[in-house]
């Protein structure tokens, strides 16, 4: 049978414009509050759905570049899907746990006199944002995924190695702005890795696979895996606070996982996914 888990399918074989508010700074292990930015994205070769995501995507990144100081990108309208990647990349910098959103009017985008004018979304978003303060000492994670560039029916696998035994879990932020875990799952429950060791996902002897697609109408979709390793001694796993193949909303995500990243390391893992011509 199938599971369809946004653009990723999972197979069991066995069946901005940045607002001129104050910047503050905060300290680890605190939520900076009711941060404000903004983001605009032009619809140029996506449609309006992915241009509305990437406004919000930037936006988010300016929150969190503004959180804990990291630089995004110096522009704050996109015309660029390809930018998407660099915005979630921003989401392990700091977490947003909560956000209000609200849509501006409809503009126009015009480079310049010579070409007409596009549709333009701007997006301004009030954000709490986490940043952790580690508990724990240095696992060593690290990620690799397969590849960056998928076509539509492309198999991912991704290898994880950590320099300390730990507990390993694995998301993917979907294009569709949701998160979902893949893993643990009700089929593979051991995610224990010992130090410097491999874990796979999926492993060769698996019973699932991780088959990429676009979102239906879409020619490109930016998406990301969110690799995660917890401290093995820490009294929780994963499934304790995530049930498999949930889809959930990016802030009701991290929400739940600021309460144990004090415990984990984690990388983010983006790629795109491309439609068959």
């Amino acid at each position: 049978m199938f599971i369809i888990i946004r653009t990723v399918i999972l197979l069991l074989l066995i069946l901005p414009r940045i607002s001129n508010a104050e910047v503050r700074t905060f300290k680890h292990s605190q939520t900076a509050q009711a941060i404000s930015a903004e983001g605009s994205c032009a619809v140029v070769e996506m449609t309006a759905e992915q241009c509305q995501l990437l406004a919000l995507q930037r936006a988010r990144a300016s929150a969190i570049e503004q959180a804990s100081g990291i630089a995004v990108t110096s522009s704050t309208l996109v015309t660029n899907g390809a930018l998407a990647v660099d915005f979630i990349k921003t989401y392990s910098k700091g977490f947003i746990i909560n956000e209000k959103v609200e849509w501006l009017p409809l503009g126009q985008y015009q480079k310049d006199k010579s070409t007409a004018p596009i549709p333009e979304y701007t997006v301004k978003i009030v954000a709490d944002v986490y940043s952790p303060d580690k508990k724990i000492k240095p696992l060593g994670l690290n990620a690799k995924l397969n590849s960056i560039i998928f076509k539509d029916g492309d198999k991912a696998r991704i290898g994880i190695k950590t320099a300390r035994k730990a507990k390993i879990a694995v998301f993917n932020i979907t294009g569709d702005d949701k998160v979902v875990m893949l893993f643990p799952n009700d089929y593979e429950k051991d995610n224990i890795i010992i130090e410097n060791a491999m874990l796979t996902f999926p492993a060769d002897n698996s019973k699932t696979e991780l088959i990429m697609q676009t979102l239906p109408g879409h020619k490109r979709d930016a998406e990301a895996f969110f690799i995660a390793a917890m401290d093995a001694d820490y009294v929780k796993d994963f499934m304790d606070v995530f049930t498999f193949n949930n889809p959930m909303s990016l802030s009701a995500f991290f929400r739940k996982y600021a309460d144990i990243s004090d415990f984990c390391e984690d990388v983010v893992l983006t790629y795109e996914v491309v439609a068959h011509n």
